[in-house]
């Protein structure tokens, strides 16, 4: 494989690599101009499929990167990869993110609860 391929490859991921079991993974395709340094440009980011689990995941990665002529994977990063003219496509495999919604729902929780306390508060005393 080229050198200038591998730059691309050998990137930190931008999504975290930590996963567990169950239907949670993504597929994410990172685009770059061949002529882009990795390290001060930010790639084009897309999902491809979200919600599946690791082995469809993976399945679908290895077919988008075979849609390309040239293409192949790239075993220490973990990600495909395709050149099409002047731009590299890396494609990974990674766990969706999970958002604080438990965290959300109990900030909210929390401030209904001080809420109708303080009106309770105020309420009770207004009628006294």
């Amino acid at each position: 494989m080229a050198d200038s391929i591998e730059r691309f490859l050998r990137r930190r991921p931008t999504i975290s690599t930590h996963a567990p079991l169950g239907r949670v993974f993504n597929v994410l395709r990172e685009t770059w101009r061949l002529s882009d340094d990795p390290k001060r440009t930010s790639p084009d980011s897309s999902f491809i499929a979200t919600g599946r689990s690791a082995a469809e995941a993976a399945d679908l990665a290895r077919e988008t990167a075979a849609r390309f002529a040239r293409h192949g994977f790239d075993k220490a990063s973990g990600a495909w990869w395709a050149v099409e003219g002047g731009l590299i496509h890396r494609i990974t495999v990674a766990p969706k993110r999970r958002r604080p919604v438990g965290l959300a729902l109990g900030l909210g929780a929390a401030g209904l609860a001080a809420l109708l306390v303080a009106r309770g508060v105020t309420g009770r005393r207004g009628r006294t």
